[in-house]
């Protein structure tokens, strides 16, 4: 009988120290993974009927207005729409199911809508051009420039090279993951779901005030000590950097292999910057926005330069060394003067985005010599 105890109680502690080692290497799985993948494994249609019992249009029409989301840069709801690089989401018609919905924003480029399809434009004298097209005669091309906010652009046929139509849409892949969370995602497709159906009066009812959505840099943006923060750089912040990069970034600008969902975001291995290649420069662009950049608002001041090392130490330093600016004393000496490096970040947790009703429980089995004992927990 004692020796009968001592496996069992060994048996026991092996099988724990086994369940335990599954709780933290699903623990692991589960932190890598993004909202744009929690979502995507989930059936669309359970998602859309998700987000008519349980989204919340009011809060969804915030969203869609955020300026780090960027939604009404392109797309209209109900007001004349300037660039026209979007659709009119109130001029749908119900023959866009909730389903589309849902799809065109996990993956927009599934189901590209009709007259919104994007080409390369290759010009006589070596120039690409990522546009929608307008308008093509035998003597001229009219396009909507991308880069340039749906500017117009006539082309003669004669200065152009090659035209090609892309397969991929404009608006970028995996947009969703800068959202806070899975409700928030609900709360978008119903305010989606609810302008479909009740087009601009429905758009006017749930416009956000100006209150909520003005953005305005932070105050300690103002007295931020960059040396300082760019000072800590190190393996650590690559680490961090290189997270929030695949995370959010890539979507857009790709990686040095893969191009992004955006014809017209910068390739970091490859391209030339528009707006300044020094930290500063780049940090600047992740507050104030630009082009179709939206500022990051999300972003604190650590997390901009952990992004802005990673970039710099993994595309532009190896493989794009004419925008790699050198960071030496007389370069930190430069930069403004502060007393703060901002706020700590906010740490987003898979669970916070899951909700699985009142309850949580595990049911555990230890085999004996003749029966199985389960013991169920419930958190």
């Amino acid at each position: 009988m004692p020796q009968c105890s001592a496996w069992f109680a060994s048996t026991i502690v092996r099988r724990s120290w086994i369940a335990m080692a599954l709780v933290i290497l699903s623990s692991s799985v589960l932190r890598a993974q993004t909202l744009d993948e929690d979502l995507r494994r989930l059936p669309i249609r359970e998602l859309a009927v998700l987000a008519k019992g349980e989204g919340d249009a009011v809060r969804g029409a915030i969203v869609f207005f955020q300026p780090h989301m960027a939604c009404s840069k392109c797309h209209a709801v109900g007001q004349a729409n300037q660039n026209g690089l979007g659709p009119d989401l109130t001029a749908l018609g119900k023959e866009v199911s909730d389903e589309s919905l849902v799809e065109s924003v996990l993956l927009p480029s599934k189901v590209i809508r009709k007259g919104f399809e994007s080409v390369t434009v290759i010009t006589a004298g070596g120039k690409s051009l990522s546009a929608l097209l307008v308008e093509r005669t035998k003597d001229k091309l009219v396009v909507r420039d991308i880069s340039r906010s749906g500017e117009l652009t006539t082309l003669a046929m004669t200065d152009i090279e090659d035209i090609k139509l892309n397969a991929t849409s404009i608006m970028p892949a995996g947009q969703v993951n800068q959202l806070n969370s899975r409700q928030q995602f609900l709360d978008l497709i119903r305010y989606l779901i609810e302008i479909r159906d009740g087009g601009a009066v429905r758009a006017l009812q749930l416009q956000p005030s100006a209150a909520l959505l003005t953005f305005k840099v932070p105050e300690y943006e103002q007295h931020l000590d960059h040396a300082g923060l760019i000072g800590r750089w190190n393996d650590k912040s690559l680490q961090r950097g290189e997270a929030i990069y695949q995370r959010v970034c890539a979507n857009c600008h790709g990686t040095k292999d893969k191009p992004g969902s955006l014809p017209t975001s910068l390739r970091f291995a490859e391209g030339k910057f528009k707006n300044g290649s020094d930290p500063l420069s780049m940090y600047r662009t992740l507050t104030h926005g630009f082009g179709l950049m939206a500022p990051q608002t999300w972003m604190v001041p650590s997390q901009k330069y952990d992004v802005i090392h990673y970039v710099r130490e993994t595309y532009l330093q190896p493989h794009n060394p004419t925008q790699f600016v050198a960071v030496d004393a007389t370069y930190l000496a430069r930069l403004p003067k502060g007393n703060t490096r901002g706020p700590e970040p906010s740490k987003i947790v898979p669970w916070s985005a899951m909700d699985y009703g009142p309850s949580l429980a595990h049911t555990f089995e230890v085999p004996g010599l003749e029966h199985n004992l389960a013991y169920k927990g419930i958190a």
